[in-house]
């Protein structure tokens, strides 16, 4: 039977909730940084959640007011909290919505698919976690912009990105090796090529490549990232410092962009990938295109 129903996508990332309308090009993106917190206390934090309940309620009715079934998808911050039933019952209550807790493979698949279309490799970076795919190989590693900077601070003893971010570097590229030390922990050499990335830090990076100063989807989507520009963006976020707030690209990434950058440098370093291709479409419409095949469950 054909599914005559029309839906909206709540996607509940550790950084950010988006959320879009079928047929919808550009998602609305609200930062709450639900994974804040998380790498040190295993928990998600009241106050987090009460604000992404809060924004999660907020597009339920929205989607409802426009005709639209609202589904929502949780990532890595959820899936990995101890208190994540918690969280979900405060989300049920407020929108009558159910999240999908989406396995790290689930989350990898959906994003390949939407990016790559079957083809190449995908490199993925959301707030707490990253995704390393191929059509033969999906992992996710429990790192992102949001879990890096907690590691990072915590495990060097800065402030903030500003403070010995060289140092902050090193721990996160450690902590990473650790993650991926054993045996067929990353894809066979060469197979993520041709490579594409998404999540906020790369679109975000993608857009300051391409000198923009407001972020438009036209001039980033299938622009090509290089390792040594990707070097050269980080040198002029240092030297931006405290200024990184002001940029209107930056507003609400400024503290956690380096800690993406870095991540995704070491990523590109491990798996020999000199360049990469910006996608603006990723987990979010390949999640859609799974409701609408009944691959995904409408909960």
């Amino acid at each position: 039977m054909k599914n005559e129903k029309r839906y909206a996508v709540i996607d509940i990332g550790s950084n950010s909730i988006r959320y879009m309308p079928e047929g919808g090009e550009n998602p609305l993106t609200v930062t709450t940084r639900l994974g804040s917190g998380l790498a040190a206390t295993g928990r998600l934090s009241g106050e987090t959640m009460e604000r992404s309940v809060r924004v999660i309620a907020a597009m339920a009715d929205n989607a409802r007011h426009a005709g639209l079934t609202p589904v929502a998808y949780a990532t890595s911050a959820v899936r990995d909290a101890e208190n994540r039933d918690e969280f979900l019952q405060k989300v049920r209550s407020a929108s009558r919505v159910t999240p999908d807790v989406l396995s790290g493979e689930r989350e990898a698949e959906y994003a390949f698919r939407a990016a790559t279309g079957g083809r190449g490799g995908l490199i993925d970076i959301g707030g707490a976690s990253m995704q390393l795919v191929t059509a033969s190989f999906r992992r996710s590693y429990p790192v992102g912009c949001v879990r890096g900077r907690d590691i990072a601070l915590s495990k060097t003893g800065a402030a903030d990105c500003d403070d010995g971010f060289p140092a902050q570097r090193d721990a996160i590229g450690e902590y990473i090796d650790r993650l991926t030390s054993e045996e067929n922990a990353l894809p066979p050499a060469g197979t993520l090529l041709p490579c594409r990335g998404v999540g906020g830090s790369i679109t975000t990076l993608g857009a300051l490549a391409q000198g923009l100063d407001v972020y438009d989807k036209r001039f980033v989507h299938g622009k090509k990232l290089t390792r040594e520009t990707l070097e050269e963006l980080i040198g002029v976020l240092l030297l931006l410092g405290k200024r990184r707030k002001f940029h209107p690209l930056l507003k609400v990434r400024h503290d956690v962009i380096l800690y993406g950058a870095a991540i995704l440098a070491k990523a590109m370093d491990l798996t020999g990938v000199g360049e990469l291709t910006v996608s603006t479409r990723d987990g979010l419409e390949g999640y859609l295109e799974a409701v609408r095949s009944g691959e995904a469950p409408v909960l």
